[in-house]
């Protein structure tokens, strides 16, 4: 039975800002190879380390969601850390509860700032039909 998980992958200098799409898909890549099935990849780009690791001050940082095996992690885990370009890799579980609950109150978010641009659009409106209808004072 597959369990939907999150891959969190640091890679280090030797990838490069704009290499790092192809270096999260080749991951990805590398993931469907133990049979995983891949929902979404997202880059979240160079952030700094809160102290120095092993001599490097910043990482490159991507996020990977997938379907796989709870045996095949084991050996992902192996597997990646022969690679010289990942400097540190996490795996968890994904709580499908709290991503439906977080997904719920976005929805919640975006509608109410529709609502709220769309009052001060019909206010910007009524003050702009105000200023043409007032008489002129000369």
């Amino acid at each position: 039975m597959s369990k939907k998980y999150e891959a969190l992958v640091i890679f280090s200098d030797v990838v490069r800002d704009d290499a790092l799409e192809a270096a999260i898909e080749r991951f990805a890549g590398e993931l469907k190879a133990f049979g995983a099935e891949i929902e979404s990849t997202e880059s979240i780009g160079r952030k700094t380390f809160a102290r120095t690791l092993a001599k490097r001050d910043h990482g490159l940082y991507g996020k990977v969601r997938f379907d796989a095996e709870p045996d095949a992690i084991a050996k992902m885990r192996e597997r990646f850390r022969l690679y010289e370009d990942v400097y540190r890799i996490q795996f968890r579980t994904r709580n499908l509860r709290i991503e439906a609950a977080k997904a719920k109150d976005d929805a919640r978010r975006a509608a109410y700032n529709a609502a709220q641009a769309a009052k001060a659009e019909a206010a910007a409106a009524q003050a702009a039909a105000e200023v043409q209808d007032a008489p002129d004072a000369e």
